[in-house]
């Protein structure tokens, strides 16, 4: 959509005052308008036009709203249904939201209500056309292996990847444990003029020192005790390649400087040998602890820091990307659910409920472990609520307290604008979440100065 006036909204609704109504307030808003007296006719026109929106009466005879929401779903997935109830049902409503409604309108409506709707809708589905284009652009050029999601943190990921991969320059990769960071680096090697050649990874922080050395820089025949034959070390199996260091502030202040010389020089030395030998290898380097603060505290070598700091890529903990839950929950459920004699193919609305509500301390790869449990123990098609851990269950993001105690309005405050981020600010989502009525929710927005 590139613009109001291609902005196509369809409105179904039994009673032809209502359709009329309606049709003359949204057309206000300058978008194409079309109407529909009943499903069945509903249907035919989104087979020919695949409009943006649709706004349909929850109670039709015949196929009624929510048998049209499922409909739509499996024909023009891309467009957003707003459904309308003159019943004041909640749990009809709750199942068309759990559906994939995108907001629902109460009768007798609010016109200001009607405007706001299908204005956060077409705005809502401009972003998602907006961040699958950049998506899709991505993926035709680069490849990015496993890394999922389309927040607006992983966009900027997916933008420096691309960015960084043409070029050699060293790249130090910033993130907590079990967000990706061995997945950013081998998706710039993949797409860099080194793809040819070899990824080598060097766990920095599962060897001693002595050993660490002997791995990174190899050793010559008799160099110690048990070394009975010329080793090559894994900066030289990396040449022509790349070195992915992994948890870089591991390495010991000897092995720190060391590495310094290879990165100024590109030369190594083996253990027990006299001789140094080029390489032409790029460094990659992870750390999941501030290296800046390491070398304040005198514990990693400043002139390190900087050559390994030419391009920082940060990865954005999974709490700061709450909307990529479900589409990385889905991936899990089709990496793992194909497995079992009777496959799991997909996760119940309430429980991913409880996975978005998660705090997710140890980031992507908590989550990868708890679907994967899940699909263990799970004898339904689907996971419910009661698959995942206890932890979960009961678990709900709390509001960081920064310095002294907090209101109660501003917990509340700050409780809901986590809500809200977490379900793309979509206000009939949230209201039920929070058990509360949208118009409750809608004014203490207003209370907060937000609209």
């Amino acid at each position: 959509m590139t613009s109001v006036e291609d902005s196509q909204v369809l409105i179904v609704d039994d009673d032809t005052e209502t359709l009329e109504l309606l049709r003359e307030i949204v057309g206000k808003e300058g978008y194409r308008i079309e109407t529909a007296e009943h499903a069945q006719a509903a249907l035919v026109k989104v087979d020919q036009s695949k409009p943006d929106v649709v706004i349909t009466d929850l109670h039709m005879p015949g196929m009624d709203g929510l048998a049209l929401l499922n409909e739509l779903k499996s024909r023009s997935p891309e467009t957003l249904v707003i459904l309308l109830t003159a019943y004041g049902s909640l749990k009809t409503t709750v199942d068309g939201i759990k559906a994939g409604a995108f907001d629902y309108l109460s009768k007798p409506f609010i016109v200001d209500d009607i405007r706001l709707v299908v204005r956060r809708a077409l705005e809502h589905k401009r972003v998602l056309c907006e961040n699958q284009s950049l998506r899709e652009q991505l993926r035709d050029r680069y490849r990015f292996d496993n890394i999922i999601g389309s927040s607006p943190g992983l966009v900027s990921v997916y933008k420096l990847i691309a960015r960084v991969a043409q070029t050699d320059s060293t790249v130090l990769i910033q993130g907590e444990s079990g967000t990706g960071k061995e997945l950013v680096a081998r998706a710039i090697h993949a797409n860099s003029l080194r793809s040819a050649g070899p990824f080598i990874t060097v766990d920095s922080g599962a060897l001693t020192e002595s050993l660490l050395e002997s791995e990174l820089f190899g050793h010559e025949r008799g160099a110690f005790t048990g070394a009975i034959a010329t080793k090559k070390g894994l900066l030289e199996k990396a040449h022509q390649g790349t070195c992915f260091f992994d948890e870089m502030a591991n390495i010991s202040p000897t092995l720190q400087s060391k590495l310094l010389r290879v990165l100024q020089e590109r030369e190594v030395r083996r253990v027990g040998g006299s001789g140094t030998m080029t390489v032409d290898v790029r460094i990659i380097a992870a750390t999941n602890k501030d290296l800046k603060q390491l070398v304040d505290s005198g514990t990693f070598r400043e002139d390190l820091y900087y050559r390994l700091n030419v391009v920082t890529i940060t990865i954005p903990p999974l709490r700061e990307r709450l909307e990529d839950i479900p589409v990385l929950a889905q991936y899990f459920v089709q990496k793992f659910g194909s497995a079992k004699e009777k496959p799991v193919t997909g996760i119940a609305p309430e429980a991913m409920d409880l996975l978005t509500k998660y705090a997710w301390p140890g980031n992507v790869r908590e989550l990868e472990h708890v679907i994967e449990r899940a699909i263990v123990l799970t004898p339904h098609p689907a996971i419910l609520p009661h698959d995942l851990p206890e932890s979960i269950r009961t678990a709900a993001i709390t509001a960081p307290i920064s310095s002294g105690w907090m209101t109660i309005d501003a917990l509340e405050k700050d409780y809901i604008l986590r809500v809200l981020d977490a379900h793309q600010h979509d206000i009939g989502r949230a209201s039920d979440i929070l058990g509360i009525h949208r118009k409750t929710l809608l004014r203490k927005l207003r209370r907060y100065g937000m609209s």
